[in-house]
């Protein structure tokens, strides 16, 4: 099994043999295969088969080199304001933002589902107040 230092080697040595442009293509290619792996497995009902398997790992292994790749840029988030770490660092704010929002509509939709009474508010309804 490799370790990270030899992966990313790898990603970064694979970049810069089919650079930028190649590299985005074959993301967009193993997407669109796990796309159609995934309505495949919906259809049968399972998605814990070999092929969803084997396109989630060429999907996150271009991801992880789009990852590598962004590490190595510094972060302009807006003009006039200081370098605040790498390209990779502005997803990582992303997705946490993400991450409470997610968070968030998942306790509302579950309070809603097991507790409706709590979240039937009918105010100035002639339903009455709660």
């Amino acid at each position: 099994m490799m370790n990270r230092q030899e992966r990313e080697q790898l990603y970064n040595t694979a970049w810069k043999h089919w650079g930028a442009e190649a590299q985005a293509d074959q993301l967009i290619e193993e997407m669109s295969e796990l796309i159609h792996a995934l309505i495949a497995a919906r259809r049968n009902n399972t998605f814990y088969t070999y092929a969803v398997s084997e396109e989630i790992a060429d999907v996150t292994i271009c991801l992880e080199q789009f990852e590598v790749r962004m590490r190595d840029f510094p972060t302009f988030d807006k003009p006039g304001i200081e370098v605040t770490g790498c390209i990779y660092d502005q997803v990582e704010r992303i997705k946490e933002a993400k991450l409470l929002r997610l968070q968030e509509r998942l306790f509302q939709s579950m309070e809603e589902k097991h507790f409706p009474e709590l979240t039937d508010v009918t105010i100035g309804t002639a339903g009455g107040n709660r």
